[in-house]
């Protein structure tokens, strides 16, 4: 095989693997969502009433009184007792906890033992954030609720 020849297939196969990145990255890109998605669908469990905002809807014993109920999160409907919002997306991103609570919630971390970087993910009504495998910390009518997924 001459020098000219042997250039030429190095070219061929360049253009093949950038062929096979670019494709690869698209494919990646679009299910990205899906392991977020799978870490917070599902039912789960109010366990403690963690810490409330500066501007809340509840007060501390209305929060108490919500332990033990269940709230749902799937992508046709994000629902907790009578009050449903529907579908919802997933928008998720990782942010540094004190920071992104006081700018985004008005509120302090230091009651709600999440690590840093958190990853919070954006529902159609509220927010909740991925604190370890089968927890949530959500927030819901300006409290942080401590949440375990129901097991079926």
């Amino acid at each position: 095989m001459s020098f000219l020849a042997c250039m030429a297939w190095i070219k061929r196969c360049n253009i093949l693997l950038l062929i096979v990145v670019i494709a690869m990255s698209i494919s990646s890109s679009a299910h990205a969502s899906d392991p977020i998605e799978r870490r917070v669908t599902g039912e789960w469990r109010f366990t403690a009433a963690l810490d409330g905002a500066e501007i809340a809807s509840l007060d501390e014993r209305e929060a108490q009184q919500l332990l033990g109920q269940v709230f749902t999160i799937k992508k046709e409907q994000v629902k907790f007792g009578e009050m449903d919002c529907g579908k919802t997306g997933f928008d998720a991103h990782k942010v540094e906890p004190q920071l992104h609570l006081r700018k985004e919630f008005h509120a302090s971390s230091k009651e709600l033992g999440m690590p840093t970087p958190v990853t919070v993910v954006d529902l159609s009504c509220t927010s909740v954030f991925i604190t370890k495998p089968n927890h949530l910390v959500i927030f819901w009518q300006g409290w942080f609720f401590d949440a375990v997924r129901v097991k079926k």
